[in-house]
């Protein structure tokens, strides 16, 4: 996050004044510094968890609408800023990040089946949700939804189905249990615990026709969500920005040159990705250049990992508190591999880490 005596490694991520002044991104500057930074570890933490009011304070100053017309209640901003508010969020406090991005997947369909339609809400490979349809619009859900983050703190839930004709529907229901909801215990997360991400399960849950946001071709999806999922993301390239900035300020601070070096080096790469990155989704239609959207996505993982596990390197045995940041940024990365993850993703992670 920017601070009024940035670092070198800051500097090369530095805002230019058309997105540093946005109020978008002040206010996203303002509540990740003071606000949910020093809550992160508590966010973490299953027995205490993301603070509602933290969600609710980021949706008063309009974090969770960034893009939505002012006229409807948002900033009326474009991707780039969107990007960089997303990258202080999830730079201060991974677990709230993730909660308050659950917003965008409903928000984004209310505004047309496509733009904001989120991965995690169909999964990949055999249906685990089936619709089928009753009378006038209406269907009936069955199945098993293993992800389901914020149960308890959101009031609507987004459950996707497929239907026996290759379609998927996508329905907007209150985020409780009811007949034919059942919601399970929390799950034991290795990061983001207290997120509370349970599993949902479907038996018989009723559908009525004016609870479905939207219904379309199976396999548009599937195209869209190939390359909607190749790009990198704001949330990963936050976290690598914040752990590059504490990985220069520690060696620096405790006379370890070598972790100075360390960040300077790997800032540097990282930079660059990041340019190529936003270049690539604010410059260049979605659905070309997939392969070099996949490899830089797949090296942005490579080097957050790398660059986590070189701050624990830094920090020496006092890393492996669970009251110090660097074990749970560790975790953090682990999860920026695998979330949204498909299998051409995957390969190219594989590659990367590989160093081929």
């Amino acid at each position: 996050m920017p601070t009024s005596d940035a670092s070198p490694v800051e500097a090369m991520f530095a805002a230019e004044p058309r997105l540093a002044e946005h109020p978008a991104v002040r206010a996203a500057d303002r509540i990740a510094t003071h606000v949910l930074a020093p809550n992160a570890e508590a966010a973490d933490d299953p027995a205490r968890g993301v603070d509602p009011d933290h969600l609710a304070r980021l949706a008063a100053h309009g974090l969770l609408s960034i893009k939505i017309p002012v006229a409807e209640g948002g900033h009326g901003a474009d991707d780039r800023i969107d990007a960089e508010t997303v990258e202080l969020i999830s730079g201060a406090c991974g677990a709230t990040w993730f909660v308050a991005t659950q917003h965008r997947f409903p928000q984004g369909m209310s505004r047309g089946p496509l733009p904001g339609m989120p991965a995690e809400a169909v999964g990949r490979g055999p249906p685990a949700v089936r619709a089928t349809p009753t009378v006038r619009g209406s269907w009936t859900l069955h199945g098993t939804a293993d992800w389901c983050t914020g149960w308890g703190m959101l009031d609507f839930v987004m459950i996707a189905a497929s239907t026996p004709d290759d379609r998927f529907v996508f329905a907007l229901l209150p985020a409780r249990e009811q007949p034919g909801l059942r919601a399970s215990p929390p799950l034991p997360l290795a990061v983001m615990g207290g997120t509370r991400t349970v599993g949902l399960e479907l038996d018989g849950l009723a559908v009525a026709a004016d609870d479905v946001l939207a219904t379309m071709d199976a396999e548009l999806w599937r195209v869209h969500d190939a390359a909607r999922t190749a790009n990198t993301t704001p949330a990963a390239l936050g976290l690598l920005r914040r752990i590059m900035r504490e990985l220069h300020a520690l060696g620096a601070r405790r006379n370890r040159p070598e972790a100075v070096d360390a960040a300077l080096a790997m800032a540097g790469r990282t930079a660059a990705c990041r340019s190529e990155a936003y270049a690539l989704l604010t410059g260049v239609p979605m659905m070309e250049r997939l392969a070099e959207r996949t490899a830089l996505r797949a090296e942005v993982g490579q080097l957050t990992v790398r660059a986590a596990n070189a701050l624990v390197a830094a920090r020496s045995g006092s890393s492996m508190l669970l009251t110090s940041p660097e074990q749970r940024w560790v975790r953090e990365a682990a999860f920026h591999l695998v979330q949204a993850q498909t299998a051409t993703v995957r390969v190219a992670q594989l590659a990367a880490l590989a160093g081929s």
